[in-house]
């Protein structure tokens, strides 16, 4: 694959040693994934988005490698194959160019020009396309071949049998395929022609030639959306007279030749029928290529924004009271999950009544937004919610919204199948509803495309397409928040097939058995390979392990860079983990290392922070006095203070001591005025005594974490008795 490096690195505007390096982490098996999260030579240059068009593009190359051996093998056959040759189709990037190859050395047997070749036709047409002879007219030429085939009863037969035969040669000429292409991309225009001539969507272009360039990209697509849909026909054309004349500016090299009036009807005839249908297919499927990758571009970035404004968005309650005797409610996350139905039944008397049970269930769900059902029961409903959110801050924005009731327009195979068993009828179509209502992203690829539309151009662009963006995005924010080890069978690393389903199965025996205390451990298991740990490691999360990164997203191969900025900003690891923003104070004169750190570490350790603040499941080993180390910077718990100084458990055999001189920078006067029972605090390992079993710490020269300094009691009441006696 790295032969397409530099195609690649003029396609997405790269530098070509980055390019060279997408194609060999593509060789290797790296997800885009784990690039744009993990290396931080891509993570300055590309987004996941452009990673995953790379990508793509490499698959296609691959694709195309069965069609490309076609081509040796013919050219091999045909003895015809020189390493120049060998070389260029090896580099060949499209379906068209290797047909373009392809047809010289591999012609329908079949076709008209085949069988007039058949016929003895070939040296005539070789003769007449040359354009030497400038004396003997065509008809006399061809009278030499009359009768040499039964079907060559008469002069007109030989010219036509030799027609068919230049019409071929001109038709599959490589450069000529090339040319027409190029000319029908730059110059060419649709013609739009409606099924229903009536169809308001498709008036503005009946009876118009449309420039192609002169249609926006979504304006392309919703077209073959269309065609695809059998509610047009899409023709590309080109101005007759132009093309005709480049075909002939290409080929006659002698309008003196006797041959001229037939090569010029050749061409025509070549254009019309062998040229033009496979012009236009080519082209057409070159725009609808283009065009699908730049609108997905677009509507990858919309839908990421949607799918993010789906997370902060409030709970949706929708009430129908049209029942006779209750009423039903049911309340929706932002993104559609279920979260709660109940139903209240109506007094007798018609006066709303506000019950414990539907307080108590407003309270649990505070809605953002509360729809009713526009029917006979919705002013009651209103009533009922007037009453219930008389008194709440802010209050929920209120919709009323209409359906025609007919249950058949309101169902959702997805919402019948799913909740059968938990939900009656009528409160499955209240769910239904609620998805209408929210059209949340997040469910679309459940609910499926024709279920609701959350963006315009939703129906052109081809559903499985469609899907994958939805799939890429939704993956994207589950690996970059992390995979529970308990929870690996499930994820997208399963999904992905980044980890095989035999790892997987290894790897929760492993955890099950507690073999699994680090992602380091993770090579322990059997059958984990060094390209799947690569890949997953990173997004790989061990809840309760002792060492805290461990707990997040941070992929093992960054966790001796903690040692440095540790090191650097006198924070402990702990710290780094628990208070990420410290982590933008680190200077270093490494730009890659630096905008890592920005874009990447940081966020990575604001994501799983869930894990990293819980409590280790195990109870940690204490470190022998020889495995402490002395100048490192270490988290610890206050667990005595005294009048000369502070005893802090740093995980060892014993506590080490904060001399009262080493509290802080400044003068302290007493150890309460720096610390507490219990705090977490940073400190530096002065030095280890073996032999006496000590262990000096300090808290000076800390920088950021250096201790804030409260004034003493005796300070206190002495500036107490200053103010008095003023």
């Amino acid at each position: 694959m790295i032969e397409f490096s530099k195609q690649i690195a003029e396609r997405w505007n790269i530098p070509g040693n980055l390019a060279e390096m997408v194609c060999s982490a593509y060789v290797k098996g790296d997800s885009p994934y784990y690039l744009a999260e993990y290396q931080p030579e891509f993570c300055m240059e590309l987004s996941l988005m452009t990673l995953w068009e790379i990508y793509g593009f490499l698959k296609e190359m691959d694709e195309l490698s069965s069609k490309k051996k076609r081509v040796f093998n013919a050219y091999s056959k045909a003895k015809l194959l020189t390493p120049d040759l060998e070389k260029r189709i090896n580099l060949t990037s499209n379906t068209f160019e290797l047909d373009d190859l392809l047809i010289p050395v591999r012609p329908n047997p079949r076709s008209r020009g085949q069988i007039a070749v058949k016929k003895g036709l070939k040296p005539l047409a070789d003769l007449i396309l040359a354009q030497t002879e400038e004396t003997v007219p065509v008809e006399e030429l061809a009278n030499e071949y009359v009768g040499k085939d039964p079907t060559l009863a008469s002069v007109d037969d030989v010219i036509s049998g030799v027609k068919d035969v230049m019409a071929e040669i001109i038709a599959y000429d490589e450069t000529v395929r090339a040319m027409t292409r190029e000319f029908a991309f730059e110059d060419g225009f649709f013609e739009v022609t409606p099924k229903n001539k009536k169809d308001p969507a498709f008036a503005q272009y009946i009876g118009r030639s449309v420039p192609v360039h002169e249609l926006s990209n979504e304006e392309l697509l919703r077209l073959f959306s269309a065609e695809e849909k059998k509610q047009i026909r899409l023709k590309l054309g080109v101005q007759l007279f132009r093309i005709t004349e480049l075909l002939r500016h290409h080929f006659i090299i002698n309008p003196d030749a006797t041959g001229f009036d037939c090569i010029c009807e050749t061409i025509d005839d070549s254009w019309l029928r062998l040229l033009q249908p496979i012009v236009e297919r080519d082209v057409k499927s070159r725009f609808l290529e283009q065009a699908l990758a730049k609108v997905s571009r677009q509507v990858t970035v919309e839908l990421e924004k949607l799918y993010a404004a789906e997370a902060g968005r409030g709970p949706l309650l929708v009430i129908d009271a049209s029942p006779a005797r209750t009423v039903l409610f049911i309340t929706v996350s932002g993104r559609g999950n279920l979260l709660g139905t109940t139903t209240e039944k109506k007094p007798a008397d018609g006066t709303p009544v506000l019950s414990d049970r539907l307080k108590q269930f407003i309270g649990r769900y505070r809605a953002a937004t509360i729809a009713v059902i526009d029917n006979d029961g919705a002013p009651f409903a209103e009533s009922l919610i007037q009453m219930a959110y008389a008194d709440m801050e802010p209050q929920p924005e209120r919709i009323r919204y209409k359906n025609d009731g007919a249950a058949a327009s309101r169902q959702c195979a997805w919402v019948n199948s799913e909740f059968e068993s938990l939900l009656d009828v009528p409160m499955r179509q209240l769910y239904t509803d609620s998805l209408q209502l929210l059209k949340p992203v997040a469910l679309l690829p459940k609910v499926g495309l024709d279920f609701y539309t959350v963006h315009p151009m939703q129906p052109c662009i081809p559903r499985e397409h469609f899907l994958r963006i939805i799939d890429r995005i939704q993956t994207a924010i589950q690996m970059r928040t992390g995979v529970s080890i308990k929870e690996i069978a499930d994820s997208p690393l399963a999904r992905l097939s980044i980890l095989s389903e035999k790892q997987i199965l290894a790897i929760r025996k492993a955890d099950t058995e507690g073999s699994i205390n680090s992602k380091n451990d993770l090579l322990k298991v059997p059958g984990m390979s060094e390209v799947a740990f690569r890949n997953s490691a990173g997004f790989l999360l061990i809840p309760g392990a002792e060492n805290l990164l461990d707990r997040t997203v941070v992929h093992p191969d960054f966790h001796a860079w903690f040692d440095d900025i540790s090191e650097q900003l006198t924070v402990s690891i702990e710290t780094l983990v628990t208070e990420p923003g410290y982590l933008s104070s680190y200077g270093t004169d490494e730009i890659e290392k630096k905008v890592f750190i920005e874009r990447n570490l940081i966020n990575q350790l604001m994501a799983s922070r869930r894990f990293a603040l819980q409590t280790a499941t195990k109870v940690r080993r204490k470190l022998k006095l020889n495995e402490v180390k002395e100048g490192a910077i270490v988290s610890g718990r206050v667990t005595n203070i005294t009048q000369f100084g502070v005893f802090v458990n740093i995980n060892a055999v014993c506590d080490g001591l904060i001399h009262i001189s080493q509290l802080a920078d400044e003068y302290v006067e007493t150890p309460e005025q720096v610390v507490s029972v219990n705090d977490r605090v940073d400190v530096r390992i002065l030095k280890v005594d073996i032999k006496k079993r000590r262990i000096s710490l300090s808290m000076r020269n800390l920088g950021t974490m250096a201790p804030k300094v409260r004034p003493s009691r005796g300070q206190l009441d002495n500036l107490a008795e200053f103010f008095k006696n003023r």
